[in-house]
């Protein structure tokens, strides 16, 4: 169901805006996907350090 009203003012928002004209407020379909990318974001950077220590790991254990 998409959001009419603005949470904070009630004003009426427009189809499909991710902010509300009138005090800037984000939308709830806006803060979910602001949600969802920062998890993606954390979800990578884990992987990159899990990464990094795998390979260092694997490094340290060929050295006589």
């Amino acid at each position: 169901m998409e959001q009419t009203n603005c949470d904070r003012c009630q004003a009426p928002l427009v189809p499909g805006a991710a902010y509300c004209e009138v005090c800037g407020e984000r939308t709830r379909k806006a803060r979910r996907l602001v949600r969802l990318a920062i998890r993606v974001e954390m979800l990578l950077l884990v992987l990159f350090v899990v990464l990094i220590f795998g390979f260092t790991w694997v490094f340290l254990q060929q050295k006589p």
